[in-house]
């Protein structure tokens, strides 16, 4: 088993193993966000512009596309793809699910949120569970006047296969293998962006060159240095001369800082103190 897979249960010993590791890593998050940093400006970033209706409301129309920085990997294949005479409008619609795009001072958000889902879910008890249309004008079974499959279908597939089987090379070669290409940098790119919002929100942004902390997205509790404190004041009395500091002292007399704080431990059963046979050890 390894050494920091538990989660909910785990004694003492196990958390100041990983205390030291987390804390230990911490130091190193201004390195290690200077080098997910180059590796997204080295990816780039693929935004769409969507028109609005009177309301101010996204619709379902591409009116524009920007790829930054220019000299970006997501950049170049976009002009190779535009090359060989591909729309990059047909890549994907949701090239950035996460977030809006300010444009002419207003933040236009994307039609469904980014999302591809059911409207509505319909349950009965002959039928089961019925979705309803998609949230995109292209996934509504009504417009085909609901979900239903007819023989019409087989022959339209027959005759589209046909029309593409003597050039399914020039598709891979001119659109597929791009689009694929394309697509995979744009999730690497949203990896490597949930990657630094997680160095931020362990070390309150405290990293340099990162961009700066935002209190309304991130709980201040939940970074590095107070989970440390959360799990030391449950395990160890803090001592109450020196705000946040929580000494260990296996030889401190019950009660005193640095002892075990038996009164707040027991309100968390799956924590646990160690066994002398325990000691010096992760697992």
């Amino acid at each position: 088993m390894p050494s920091f897979a538990w989660s909910s249960r785990f004694r003492e010993g196990q958390w100041r193993a990983f205390r030291s590791f987390m804390l230990q890593e911490r130091r190193d998050a201004s390195d290690r966000f200077m080098v997910i940093q180059a590796e997204r400006n080295r990816v780039g970033t693929v935004r769409i512009l969507w028109a609005t209706d009177a309301g101010g409301n996204p619709t379902e129309q591409r009116v524009g596309i920007s790829c930054t920085p220019a000299g970006s990997s997501l950049c170049k294949l976009l002009r190779a793809y535009c090359a060989l005479g591909g729309n990059p409008f047909d890549i994907s619609a949701f090239t950035r699910p996460d977030s809006g795009v300010e444009a002419t001072g207003v933040r236009q958000t994307q039609p469904s949120e980014g999302i591809l889902h059911p409207q509505d879910i319909r349950y009965a008890y002959d039928a089961g569970v019925s979705d309803g249309d998609g949230s995109l004008a292209k996934y509504r079974s009504s417009r085909l006047g609901g979900k239903r499959y007819t023989e019409k279908e087989r022959e339209v597939a027959a005759i589209a296969w046909r029309g593409r089987k003597w050039i399914n090379q020039e598709i891979w070669f001119k659109r597929t293998r791009l689009e694929e290409l394309i697509i995979k940098l744009v999730d690497l790119r949203e990896q490597l962006d949930q990657e630094v919002e997680d160095l931020l929100w362990a070390t309150y942004g405290d990293m340099m060159g990162s961009p700066g902390y935002e209190a309304d997205r991130f709980t201040d509790s939940l970074s590095a240095g107070n989970i440390a404190y959360f799990f030391d004041s449950t395990f160890r009395i803090p001592d109450p001369t020196e705000p946040g500091r929580v000494p260990y002292d296996p030889t401190a007399a019950a009660g005193e800082p640095g002892a075990p704080n038996e009164d707040v431990l027991g309100g968390y059963p799956s924590l646990m103190s160690d066994l002398p046979e325990e000691d010096n050890t992760a697992l």
